[in-house]
């Protein structure tokens, strides 16, 4: 069932590209060139200004002939490259953007949360603060060594001054 259904995809991937690419590289050719390879009168007088000695020799036709012969290589890289394609997402996408458009609902939006804006000298005293906080404290007993040591060297220059 599987392989069934695989070819069929490949079938209707086969007749898509072969009628988007013949109907498309039709138009360019004729818009650039005026010649329909679609047409048999077009190959007809293909077929005569060369059976009647003439020569190909402007850039344009060999252009001309240089895409004629490139078409069909083009056609199949092109083929190979559309049954690559994921159709299911491509042709479900629309069906989902009007499913995401009917269906939004509050449970799936973001909760947003406004702060009072504060001026600047609010905003400079909370760091302050928040600064204060993150110093360490000094210690009672650094403190009293720090006034020890001090009342120390003061005696010390007073005995020397005598």
């Amino acid at each position: 069932m599987k392989k069934l259904l695989k070819a069929i995809r490949n079938l209707l991937v086969f007749i898509g590209w072969t009628t988007v690419f013949v109907i498309f590289s039709n138009l360019l050719i004729n818009l650039v060139w005026h010649f329909d390879f679609m047409s048999s009168h077009s190959w007809f007088l293909l077929s005569s200004f060369w059976n009647h000695g003439g020569v190909i020799k402007t850039t344009s036709d060999i252009l001309l002939l240089l895409s004629l012969f490139l078409l069909p290589f083009l056609w199949i890289v092109g083929f190979i490259l559309a049954l690559r394609l994921q159709y299911k997402e491509f042709f479900l996408k629309p069906i989902d953007l009007i499913i995401n458009l009917f269906s939004s609902s509050d449970t799936d939006s973001e909760r947003l949360v406004l702060k009072n804006i504060k001026d600047s000298e609010q905003i400079i005293e909370e760091i302050k603060t928040e600064i204060d906080s993150i110093k360490p404290e000094e210690s009672k007993n650094a403190s009293d060594i720090r006034s020890d040591i001090t009342q120390k060297i003061s005696a010390e220059i007073k005995n020397q001054r005598k």
